[in-house]
């Protein structure tokens, strides 16, 4: 705990120091009264430096004309804040005048008339002068350039103490024209000190934000272990540009060519890739999903900010509907997860769940904000600094505890370096249920349900008796190095080296070990090991599934592992017949009845009763996968004709079992299965 409190303390310190700098903001100090113009007049009561108003009501309307006070012919009037179709206008496009007459200003004082962000954009004249403006009001989407930033006009009243305002405005870039937000009125001192200020805080925030990024970065960069760093670090830069681009517009007076375009793709698309990375950074950090769920958010945002890209902007904002949508989607399914994570007790589910709960509170104001149910200013950006500001802490508690875990293991793999010495191989300890080798002692067993693969080199006998002892170890490094690498490629454990052969366990399915007896045949056909002028070696398999007993036996110097189990004995036998029936891999019923997938391998029946009076009755199959195409076509054409011929053997009708075999031997004469059972049918006849 002391070590997060340490590596969080800077970031603590830089969180304090903004809010108390955003306490002690110039208008924090002022007294704010709400105001009403009734019929384009507003009548201010006595005030003084403190005093700043909030002026909504009724203004003078001029639909399709600028620089107008009012329509003396037939006067209008709209609210403002408002929008373009609660005028006479009836629609959010076009253009129009708003006019608003101030009494009670002191003629000796210096305003500021202060108007938020205008849906598309305006011009503010005070007593027949423009005094400033958002973008170029116009006539048409052709004439009219959209604006980025809000407008300040600074006036002096008139020597009566009146100013006759006119606010031109146009809309033809966004879906709503006007504007939500109420006008400020006040002391051109405090005003433009408070604009400032406000400038330098989210400044400050946005560097901050960045920073952190750069940090995690770097983290990240340095240590990958924790890859939801990253995505966290992405998340706060998409934070910190929309605090750019929102108020009070930082970007647009760092950059003021900026195309209006990209401004705009700028605003709309910190929402969708917000949700993106911080969608992404839930599921790398908890490591539950629903696929499709999750998969499907991921898209979605992708295709959402290349729409915004692409598509035009009129479209764009028409559809912010949708988006907003999207970013509550994603957070009802970040917000599941959660709470799967705190159920299942994940590290840092809490932590994930404060800043979850605080975005979604924030979005949820937003949306209301931008689509006009209640007015106000966008508050997103702040709950996401809050955010930011935990999962920082978080973070850094993650961190200090992965850098206190790779200290544990250091130490704990000495411990194992020891315990190897005594003990092999390693993956029996997730059979034997054990945490850590040094666990292991004599005794310990487990009773499983593995799958056997038993394997065994044809001929080494007679092919040792021609080498050298040193060639012999020769030779066998060299098959062991090739087929022990194919078992733990398929999930395999070899239990014993039994001299020219060995058992290797699976703990999967039985299809794995079926693949992985395929591919050492085919490894064995491709690299041929040999020595000398003797014969590649060439290996029979047979695989088993079934129940084994796993246990430790041994002495405190020396442990070794055993397996006791009829499943063990045969896959044993089952290797032994791959010499009887001249094939490469034989599997037992039980293999065959439990494969997942028994349509991606080529499997015949190669023995369904015995053939000679036994009391057991016995079914197994030959694996050809291995075989060349021509052969697996040979055999696969044949199939039908060697079970039938199996059936009948078991029925003792040996005649029309001899027929099927014929048939069987006229499509692939070299059949060493045909051949056989040709043989032992002309044996069981002529004793009958």
């Amino acid at each position: 705990m002391k070590k997060i409190l340490l590596g969080a303390l800077p970031f603590l310190c830089m969180f304090f120091i903004i809010t108390f700098i955003h306490k002690a903001k110039p208008i924090q100090h002022m007294r704010e009264h709400a105001i009403t113009a009734q019929h384009g007049l507003l009548t201010l009561p006595a005030h003084g430096d403190r005093d700043i108003f909030s002026i909504k009501g009724q203004w003078h309307f001029t639909p399709n004309q600028f620089y107008y006070f009012r329509d003396n012919t037939r006067p209008l009037y709209a609210p403002l804040p408002g929008r373009l179709s609660e005028t006479s206008l009836k629609t959010e496009f076009g253009y129009a005048s708003y006019g608003l007459r101030i009494v009670g200003l002191n003629p000796n004082k210096v305003y500021v008339l202060q108007l938020n962000h205008i849906l598309s954009s305006c011009t503010i004249v005070i007593n027949g002068i423009d005094r400033a403006g958002q973008g170029q009001p116009g006539v048409s989407a052709q004439t009219e350039i959209p604006g980025k930033t809000i407008s300040m006009a600074s006036f002096k009243p008139l020597k009566n103490g009146t100013a006759d305002i006119v606010v031109n405005i146009s809309n033809f870039h966004n879906r709503y024209g006007g504007t939500d937000q109420s006008i400020i009125l006040g002391s051109a001192d405090i005003l433009n000190e408070s604009f400032v200020f406000n400038l330098l805080f989210y400044n400050i925030t946005a560097t901050v934000l960045l920073l952190f990024s750069m940090f995690f970065i770097m983290l990240y960069l340095n240590y990958k272990k924790m890859p939801y760093i990253l995505w966290f670090a992405f998340a706060a830069i998409t934070i910190s540009i929309r605090i750019s681009v929102f108020y009070p517009h930082i970007l647009a007076y760092i950059w003021l060519t900026m195309p209006w375009k990209f401004y705009f793709i700028l605003r709309y698309s910190s929402m969708p890739l917000a949700a993106l990375f911080f969608t992404i950074f839930i599921n790398k950090i908890f490591n539950i999903q629903y696929v499709w769920i999750y998969r499907s958010i991921i898209a979605i945002c992708l295709s959402s900010t290349a729409f915004i890209a692409i598509a035009p902007t009129l479209l764009v904002s028409r559809y912010l509907y949708m988006q907003q949508t999207l970013i509550f989607i994603a957070a009802i399914y970040d917000a599941i997860i959660i709470i799967r994570a705190l159920f299942k007790r994940k590290k840092s589910a809490v932590w994930i769940a404060m800043v979850l709960g605080i975005l979604a509170g924030f979005a949820l104001y937003d949306t209301l904000v931008s689509q006009w149910v209640i007015s106000g200013k966008l508050l997103l950006q702040e709950g996401a600094i809050i955010s930011i500001i935990i999962a920082v802490i978080m973070s850094i508690d993650n961190y200090a505890t992965s850098i206190h875990q790779i200290e544990q293991l250091v130490e704990e793999q000495k411990r194992i370096q020891n315990a190897l010495r005594r003990f092999f191989p390693n993956q029996l300890l997730m059979f034997l249920q054990k945490n850590n080798i040094t666990e292991i002692n004599t005794g310990d067993s487990s009773e499983l349900s593995m799958t056997v693969l038993s394997i065994d080199i044809r001929s080494f006998t007679s092919m040792s008796e021609q080498l050298e002892p040193d060639e012999v170890f020769i030779l066998l490094n060299k098959y062991f190095a090739l087929v022990a690498p194919i078992i733990r490629k398929y999930g395999g454990v070899i239990m014993k080296f039994l001299g020219d052969g060995f058992t290797a366990l699976f703990s999967k399915n039985p299809d794995a070990a079926v693949a992985c007896g395929i591919e050492i045949q085919k490894k064995l056909q491709e690299e041929n090991i040999r020595l000398g002028n003797l014969p590649a070696i060439r290996a029979g398999i047979g695989i088993d599934t079934g129940k084994i007993l796993l246990g430790v036996i041994g002495n405190d110097s020396r442990l070794d592992s055993v397996v006791i189990s009829n499943t063990c004995y045969t896959a044993e036998e089952l290797q032994a017949a791959t010499k009887v029936y001249s094939n490469t891999i034989i599997i037992s019923e039980s293999i065959f009845k439990s494969l997942q997938y028994p349509e991606n391998f080529h499997i015949r029946c190669i023995q369904e009763s015995p053939v000679i009076d036994t009391a057991e009755q016995t079914v197994i199959y030959e694996v050809y996968d291995c075989d060349a195409p021509d052969t697996q076509d040979k055999k696969q054409k044949t199939a039908s004709y060697i079970e039938k011929a199996l059936k009948k053997i078991k029925e003792k009708n040996y005649a029309t079992a001899q027929t099927y075999i014929a048939k069987s031997l006229e499509i692939f004469p070299e059949d060493p299965l045909a051949l056989h059972y040709q043989k032992v049918i002309r044996e069981t006849i002529y004793n009958l």
